[in-house]
Protein backbone atom coordinates (compact mmCIF):
# COMPACT_ATOMS: atom_id res chain seq x y z
CA UNK A 1 0.00 0.00 0.00
CA UNK A 2 2.58 2.41 1.03
CA UNK A 3 4.79 1.68 -2.14
CA UNK A 4 1.39 2.39 -4.46
CA UNK A 5 1.42 5.56 -2.55
CA UNK A 6 4.85 6.65 -3.39
CA UNK A 7 4.56 5.45 -6.81
CA UNK A 8 1.91 7.41 -7.44
CA UNK A 9 3.18 10.65 -5.85
CA UNK A 10 6.42 10.34 -7.58
CA UNK A 11 3.80 9.99 -10.99
CA UNK A 12 1.87 12.65 -10.07
CA UNK A 13 5.37 15.44 -9.49
CA UNK A 14 6.99 14.07 -12.69
CA UNK A 15 3.63 15.17 -14.24
CA UNK A 16 3.29 18.41 -12.34
CA UNK A 17 6.92 19.26 -13.32
CA UNK A 18 6.63 18.52 -17.07
CA UNK A 19 3.35 20.61 -17.52
CA UNK A 20 3.82 23.22 -14.76
CA UNK A 21 7.37 23.90 -14.28
CA UNK A 22 6.50 23.79 -10.51
CA UNK A 23 9.50 21.46 -9.35
CA UNK A 24 12.02 24.01 -11.16
CA UNK A 25 12.80 26.63 -8.29
CA UNK A 26 12.89 23.82 -6.05
CA UNK A 27 15.85 22.10 -8.24
CA UNK A 28 17.42 25.11 -8.41
CA UNK A 29 17.72 25.42 -4.77
CA UNK A 30 18.88 22.08 -4.55
CA UNK A 31 21.59 22.94 -7.08
CA UNK A 32 22.73 26.40 -5.41
CA UNK A 33 22.94 24.57 -2.49
CA UNK A 34 24.62 21.59 -3.68
CA UNK A 35 27.69 23.11 -5.87
CA UNK A 36 29.89 24.09 -3.18
CA UNK A 37 29.49 20.20 -1.52
CA UNK A 38 30.52 19.38 -5.18
CA UNK A 39 33.51 21.55 -5.54
CA UNK A 40 34.72 20.56 -2.15
CA UNK A 41 34.28 16.89 -3.21
CA UNK A 42 36.38 17.79 -6.66
CA UNK A 43 39.08 19.32 -4.78
CA UNK A 44 41.59 16.02 -3.51
CA UNK A 45 41.45 15.30 -7.29
CA UNK A 46 42.42 18.54 -8.26
CA UNK A 47 45.53 18.45 -5.87
CA UNK A 48 46.44 15.38 -6.83
CA UNK A 49 45.78 16.92 -10.67
CA UNK A 50 48.10 19.33 -9.47
CA UNK A 51 50.82 17.95 -7.83
CA UNK A 52 51.43 15.07 -10.11
CA UNK A 53 51.20 17.52 -12.63
CA UNK A 54 54.08 19.69 -11.03
CA UNK A 55 56.77 17.03 -10.07
CA UNK A 56 56.43 15.72 -13.97
CA UNK A 57 56.88 19.29 -15.23
CA UNK A 58 59.89 19.54 -12.43
CA UNK A 59 61.34 15.82 -13.66
CA UNK A 60 61.00 17.06 -17.57
CA UNK A 61 62.74 20.20 -16.41
CA UNK A 62 65.51 18.05 -14.62
CA UNK A 63 66.21 15.66 -17.52
CA UNK A 64 65.66 18.85 -19.92
CA UNK A 65 68.49 21.08 -17.99
CA UNK A 66 71.09 18.03 -17.76
CA UNK A 67 70.53 17.44 -21.31
CA UNK A 68 71.70 21.33 -21.81
CA UNK A 69 73.90 20.79 -19.48
CA UNK A 70 75.48 17.76 -21.41
CA UNK A 71 75.03 19.53 -25.25
CA UNK A 72 76.65 22.79 -23.03
CA UNK A 73 80.08 20.95 -22.18
CA UNK A 74 80.46 18.64 -25.55
CA UNK A 75 80.15 22.41 -27.15
CA UNK A 76 82.65 23.63 -24.85
CA UNK A 77 85.01 20.65 -25.30
CA UNK A 78 84.81 20.94 -28.90
CA UNK A 79 85.19 24.56 -28.81
CA UNK A 80 88.28 23.76 -27.00
CA UNK A 81 89.57 21.63 -29.73
CA UNK A 82 88.81 24.06 -32.00
CA UNK A 83 90.74 27.04 -30.27
CA UNK A 84 93.57 24.32 -29.42
CA UNK A 85 93.57 23.32 -33.49
CA UNK A 86 93.70 27.03 -34.99
CA UNK A 87 96.48 27.64 -32.45
CA UNK A 88 98.81 24.45 -33.85
CA UNK A 89 98.19 25.40 -37.19
CA UNK A 90 98.43 28.97 -36.36
CA UNK A 91 102.07 27.43 -34.78
CA UNK A 92 102.40 25.31 -38.20
CA UNK A 93 102.47 28.37 -40.43
CA UNK A 94 104.68 29.98 -38.59
CA UNK A 95 107.12 27.30 -38.52
CA UNK A 96 106.44 26.92 -42.39
CA UNK A 97 107.10 29.52 -42.82
CA UNK A 98 110.48 29.89 -42.14
CA UNK A 99 111.17 27.37 -44.81
CA UNK A 100 110.88 30.57 -47.14
CA UNK A 101 114.68 30.90 -45.99
CA UNK A 102 116.11 27.63 -46.58
CA UNK A 103 117.19 26.96 -49.91
CA UNK A 104 120.01 24.46 -49.80
CA UNK A 105 118.55 22.39 -46.17
CA UNK A 106 116.79 19.37 -46.29
CA UNK A 107 113.77 19.98 -43.44
CA UNK A 108 111.25 18.11 -41.94
CA UNK A 109 108.96 18.52 -38.58
CA UNK A 110 109.35 17.25 -35.24
CA UNK A 111 107.79 17.30 -32.43
CA UNK A 112 108.99 17.82 -28.51
CA UNK A 113 107.71 14.78 -26.50
CA UNK A 114 110.08 15.73 -23.15
CA UNK A 115 111.76 18.61 -21.90
CA UNK A 116 114.85 18.96 -19.28
CA UNK A 117 115.40 22.50 -17.73
CA UNK A 118 118.25 21.09 -15.23
CA UNK A 119 120.74 23.86 -15.19
CA UNK A 120 123.65 21.47 -15.71
CA UNK A 121 121.89 19.85 -18.78
CA UNK A 122 119.18 21.89 -20.51
CA UNK A 123 117.86 19.63 -23.88
CA UNK A 124 114.49 18.32 -25.41
CA UNK A 125 113.75 15.34 -26.76
CA UNK A 126 111.95 15.07 -29.90
CA UNK A 127 109.64 12.39 -32.03
CA UNK A 128 112.18 11.50 -34.64
CA UNK A 129 115.58 9.39 -34.74
CA UNK A 130 117.97 7.43 -36.94
CA UNK A 131 114.69 5.54 -38.75
CA UNK A 132 113.31 9.09 -40.08
CA UNK A 133 116.57 10.08 -41.40
CA UNK A 134 117.45 12.26 -38.34
CA UNK A 135 121.69 12.61 -37.97
CA UNK A 136 124.06 14.30 -35.18
CA UNK A 137 124.44 17.44 -35.65
CA UNK A 138 121.59 18.59 -37.31
CA UNK A 139 120.32 22.08 -36.66
CA UNK A 140 116.71 22.53 -34.86
CA UNK A 141 114.50 25.27 -35.31
CA UNK A 142 111.09 27.08 -34.41
CA UNK A 143 109.95 29.66 -35.95
CA UNK A 144 111.95 32.52 -34.18
CA UNK A 145 115.34 30.90 -34.69
CA UNK A 146 117.81 28.34 -33.66
CA UNK A 147 116.57 25.94 -30.44
CA UNK A 148 120.06 23.83 -30.29
CA UNK A 149 121.39 20.73 -32.34
CA UNK A 150 120.77 16.93 -32.18
CA UNK A 151 123.47 15.10 -30.06
CA UNK A 152 121.98 11.99 -29.82
CA UNK A 153 119.73 9.62 -31.49
CA UNK A 154 118.00 7.00 -30.98
CA UNK A 155 115.63 4.76 -33.77
CA UNK A 156 112.91 6.47 -32.83
CA UNK A 157 113.99 9.78 -30.94
CA UNK A 158 116.67 12.54 -30.98
CA UNK A 159 117.78 14.75 -28.04
CA UNK A 160 118.84 18.33 -28.83
CA UNK A 161 121.25 20.47 -26.98
CA UNK A 162 119.80 23.70 -26.24
CA UNK A 163 121.43 26.98 -26.87
CA UNK A 164 121.25 27.64 -23.09
CA UNK A 165 122.86 24.15 -22.03
CA UNK A 166 125.87 25.03 -20.50
CA UNK A 167 128.11 22.78 -22.70
CA UNK A 168 126.77 24.55 -26.21
CA UNK A 169 128.74 26.98 -28.00
CA UNK A 170 127.68 27.96 -31.88
CA UNK A 171 129.99 31.17 -33.34
CA UNK A 172 127.63 33.71 -34.18
CA UNK A 173 127.90 37.23 -35.78
CA UNK A 174 126.27 40.43 -35.04
CA UNK A 175 123.84 41.02 -37.93
CA UNK A 176 124.28 44.61 -37.43
CA UNK A 177 128.02 44.95 -37.88
CA UNK A 178 129.33 41.49 -38.77
CA UNK A 179 131.01 40.98 -35.51
CA UNK A 180 131.75 37.57 -34.99
CA UNK A 181 131.78 35.55 -31.37
CA UNK A 182 131.15 32.55 -29.51
CA UNK A 183 127.86 32.12 -27.92
CA UNK A 184 127.76 29.76 -25.13
CA UNK A 185 125.03 28.84 -22.97
CA UNK A 186 124.83 29.84 -19.56
CA UNK A 187 122.35 26.88 -18.14
CA UNK A 188 120.00 29.50 -16.68
CA UNK A 189 117.81 30.53 -19.68
CA UNK A 190 120.70 32.77 -20.64
CA UNK A 191 123.80 33.06 -23.70
CA UNK A 192 126.82 34.91 -23.00
CA UNK A 193 128.68 36.52 -25.81
CA UNK A 194 132.46 35.64 -26.19
CA UNK A 195 135.60 37.01 -27.96
CA UNK A 196 134.09 40.68 -28.43
CA UNK A 197 136.89 43.28 -27.85
CA UNK A 198 135.97 46.14 -25.79
CA UNK A 199 136.86 48.53 -29.09
CA UNK A 200 134.09 46.95 -30.64
CA UNK A 201 130.69 48.47 -31.99
CA UNK A 202 128.40 46.69 -29.99
CA UNK A 203 124.71 47.36 -28.30
CA UNK A 204 121.95 46.17 -26.47
CA UNK A 205 119.28 45.07 -28.43
CA UNK A 206 121.52 43.60 -31.47
CA UNK A 207 120.49 40.98 -33.45
CA UNK A 208 123.00 37.62 -33.22
CA UNK A 209 122.42 35.37 -36.20
CA UNK A 210 124.37 32.20 -36.93
CA UNK A 211 127.85 32.54 -39.00
CA UNK A 212 128.06 29.42 -40.67
CA UNK A 213 131.59 28.73 -39.39
CA UNK A 214 132.65 25.19 -38.76
CA UNK A 215 129.77 24.15 -41.28
CA UNK A 216 127.07 22.81 -38.20
CA UNK A 217 125.05 25.38 -38.15
CA UNK A 218 123.72 26.90 -41.03
CA UNK A 219 124.17 30.93 -41.88
CA UNK A 220 121.80 33.59 -41.24
CA UNK A 221 119.28 32.25 -38.89
CA UNK A 222 118.47 34.42 -35.91
CA UNK A 223 120.24 32.81 -32.87
CA UNK A 224 119.83 35.42 -29.85
CA UNK A 225 119.39 39.43 -28.69
CA UNK A 226 121.87 41.17 -26.73
CA UNK A 227 120.67 42.35 -22.90
CA UNK A 228 123.47 43.94 -21.60
CA UNK A 229 127.36 44.67 -22.28
CA UNK A 230 129.88 44.80 -19.60
CA UNK A 231 133.31 45.90 -18.94
CA UNK A 232 135.59 43.89 -15.81
CA UNK A 233 138.73 45.96 -15.64
CA UNK A 234 141.65 45.40 -17.66
CA UNK A 235 140.20 42.31 -19.71
CA UNK A 236 140.17 43.61 -23.57
CA UNK A 237 136.69 42.11 -23.97
CA UNK A 238 133.18 42.44 -23.26
CA UNK A 239 131.07 40.81 -21.02
CA UNK A 240 127.64 40.49 -23.19
CA UNK A 241 124.74 38.75 -21.90
CA UNK A 242 121.82 37.51 -24.55
CA UNK A 243 118.86 35.38 -24.43
CA UNK A 244 117.54 33.23 -27.19
CA UNK A 245 115.01 34.63 -29.69
CA UNK A 246 113.49 31.12 -29.93
CA UNK A 247 110.30 30.40 -27.92
CA UNK A 248 112.79 27.82 -26.24
CA UNK A 249 110.03 26.95 -23.51
CA UNK A 250 107.30 26.96 -25.18
CA UNK A 251 108.22 24.97 -28.94
CA UNK A 252 106.25 21.91 -29.01
CA UNK A 253 106.71 22.00 -33.26
CA UNK A 254 110.15 22.24 -34.25
CA UNK A 255 112.20 21.80 -38.23
CA UNK A 256 114.67 19.84 -38.30
CA UNK A 257 117.84 21.33 -40.61
CA UNK A 258 120.46 19.62 -42.65
CA UNK A 259 122.86 20.98 -44.66
CA UNK A 260 123.00 19.22 -48.28
CA UNK A 261 126.57 18.48 -48.94
CA UNK A 262 128.40 20.77 -51.09
CA UNK A 263 129.03 20.33 -54.56
CA UNK A 264 132.13 20.26 -55.57
CA UNK A 265 133.17 23.51 -57.14
CA UNK A 266 134.19 21.78 -60.42
CA UNK A 267 130.77 20.53 -61.30
CA UNK A 268 129.60 24.46 -62.13
CA UNK A 269 132.10 24.54 -64.50
CA UNK A 270 130.79 25.10 -68.02
CA UNK A 271 133.93 23.20 -69.90
CA UNK A 272 135.41 20.08 -69.02
CA UNK A 273 139.01 20.45 -67.51
CA UNK A 274 142.22 18.39 -69.34
CA UNK A 275 144.73 18.94 -67.37
CA UNK A 276 145.44 18.61 -63.24
CA UNK A 277 146.77 20.69 -60.64
CA UNK A 278 149.79 19.64 -59.72
CA UNK A 279 150.69 21.74 -56.18
CA UNK A 280 152.55 19.10 -54.64
CA UNK A 281 155.48 19.13 -57.88
CA UNK A 282 157.01 22.59 -58.13
CA UNK A 283 159.24 20.66 -60.82
CA UNK A 284 156.71 21.20 -63.41
CA UNK A 285 156.56 24.51 -63.43
CA UNK A 286 160.63 24.97 -63.63
CA UNK A 287 161.12 23.51 -67.13
CA UNK A 288 162.38 19.80 -65.84
CA UNK A 289 162.33 17.21 -68.13
CA UNK A 290 159.74 14.60 -68.02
Amino acid sequence: MQFTLAFILAIALMAADHYGQIMGNVRNVLLTTLSPIEKMATVPQDIYKLVTTDFSSIDALKRENQQLKTELLLIKAKQLQMINLELQVQRLEALLGTTGKITNQNVQIASAIFYSKNPLSQFITLNKGRLDGVKQQQTVIDADGIIGQIVQITPVTARVLLLTDPDHQIPVRIQRTGQRGILAGTGHDTAQLNFIPVNSEIKVGDMLESSGLGGIFPAGYPVAKITSIETLGDNPYFQVSAVPVAKINQSDKVLIVSQEEMQDWRDTLDFDLDFDLNINNPATDTGAKP
